[in-house]
This record gives C-alpha cells, structure tokens and sequence, in this order.
C-alpha cells in the first residue's frame, strides 16, 4: 500500500487533531478531513488560505483527505497534554475554565469523557474582562469569523489614505438579529460615514462597546436607552461608506469593536473577548 493509500485508510478513523511539531515550535499539525477546504481550514486557526499555503508548499487549494497540514496554534487558546487520571472536568479546574468553554473549545474530540495520557487538547484564554459577556449574534447565524483588527482599509470620504481596521468583522445574512454583548446605556445613535447605522453603548466608565453597519434598529432603540447582556438591539446589514442610506458596498456583516476612553480614546482587540463569548 503506497503513502497516499495508508492516509486515507487512517483518515477514515480518526477526526481533526493537533500535535505540536517540533519543527516548528508554536505550529502544530492537522489532518485533513471530508469536506475541508483552506478557508475553513484557516477560519478554524485563525489565519488565511494563502497562509496556509505559504507555510505548507502549496501550489494549488486542493486537499485530499487524511493529509497532513501545518497549522499556526489558535491565538485564542494555549495547548495543554492531558495527564495521568486526568478529566475534562479536572483540566478546567486546574485552568480555572468553564467546562462548557473547554469542551466547546476542543470539537475535534468526538467524546470528551474519553480522554488518555498524552492527548494535547486546548484551553481557551480568558479576556481582560467582562468574562460574562454575551456573543452578538446567536450560534448557528453567522459564518466563523478571523481577527479582521488592525487590518488595513482604503475607504475614506475624501478618497485617499489608508486607516487600520478598528473591530472584528462577524459575516452574516442582512436582518440577523444582533444582540447588546454587555448591559450599559446607547451613547451615540444614528448615522456614521464609516459605520452606517450604527450603535455606540457605554458599558462601564472607560469603555464603549460598537455595533456597525446595521440594516435597522431594534424597536425602542435610541441614545440615551439602558439596555441588559443579550438585549436586541438591531439588525445586520451592509450600511456605510458614505452618506446617510448608502449600501451595498460590501458584504452584509456586524463590525463589532472595543474602544476605551481613557487616557484618550482608543481602539482595543476585541477578537479575544469575541471569541470567549462564542465558547
């Protein structure tokens, strides 16, 4: 039986998993399974296809299943091995995690009360705060997301320059509900050139959560309005890039970003609160 024949013989028994290589210290390796692509692939370690590409050799996208491809660590997990008598439940306790966020965490394992010696498995890191917040938009209504911050774009109202990308964008079709992450009080309301309809909500003294490029608000929506966690408060849709009404520019999706207002106002990563919340 030739290579390529043994792979996809083992391929058939075994689902995704990760092993740190020792080529490449903070990669790891993952096994091509039924019905991946790169861009899947990459969403699920947060990189892209062409990354994927580079640091592989590869020449063109196609995968066959039972392949084995290098893959950068998640930045939003740490990898652990799993000791002797160790459990799930033992592991989360020992990283102060939920349990429901360490098994959300590892969905390559098809039954986490089966564990071994050996086995490395990751653990989500927690965000500075706000560890109760609530993710924006509910399971199973938006595709899987990147880290899209910092990320250059060349939109301006002028027509030059290039500015550094202040949130993460969440792809979603137009009119999926979005929900409030933290409770706290709309500061600002209405349209913005950037952000088209959007929602600016103050959730402690030094920190604004933003909600961008809305289709629509929630009923009773305004500034001024306290709104709790997991509140609706509008719609996706693909507004912005110009004046007041313009669409349809870009791909419909929720722009969500973190801002903090003191010493001066400033954007903050808001991958790793995202993607503790969507746990």
């Amino acid at each position: 039986m030739n290579k390529r024949m043994k792979q996809l013989v083992c391929s058939t028994a075994i689902l995704a998993f990760l092993t740190v290589s020792p080529d490449t210290g903070a990669a790891a390796t993952y096994t091509v399974q039924k019905n991946d692509t790169l861009w899947l692939i990459g969403t699920k370690f947060s990189t892209s296809a062409d990354h994927l590409k580079k640091i592989n050799s590869l020449t063109s996208n196609s995968l066959y299943i039972g392949q084995t491809l290098q893959v950068p660590n998640p930045p939003e997990f740490t990898v652990t091995t799993v000791q002797p008598n160790d459990t799930m439940w033992i592991i989360a306790q020992r990283y102060n995690v939920p349990l429901t966020k360490l098994i959300a965490a590892n969905p390559q394992l098809p039954n986490p009360n089966n564990i071994w010696t050996g086995l490395e498995i990751r653990i989500p890191k927690k965000p500075a705060a706000y560890l109760n917040g609530v993710f924006p938009l509910a399971k199973g209504s938006y595709t899987p997301f990147t880290n899209t911050y910092a990320d250059s774009r060349t939109w301006s109202s002028d027509g030059t320059g290039v500015r550094a990308h202040e949130g993460v964008d969440i792809f979603a079709n137009k009119g999926t509900a979005v929900y409030s992450a933290l409770a706290g009080t709309i500061v600002k309301a209405g349209w913005n050139e950037y952000g088209g309809w959007r929602l600016t909500i103050r959730v402690d003294d030094s920190t604004e959560f933003y909600y961008a490029h809305l289709s629509k608000y929630a009923a009773g929506i305004k500034q001024g309005v306290k709104v709790s966690a997991g509140q609706l408060i509008g719609y996706v849709g693909n507004t912005g890039y110009g004046p007041v009404g313009t669409e349809g520019k870009f791909i419909s999706h929720l722009h969500f970003g973190i801002y903090k207002r003191t010493p001066a106002y400033h954007a903050v990563d808001p991958y790793l609160y995202l993607k503790w919340w969507s746990l």
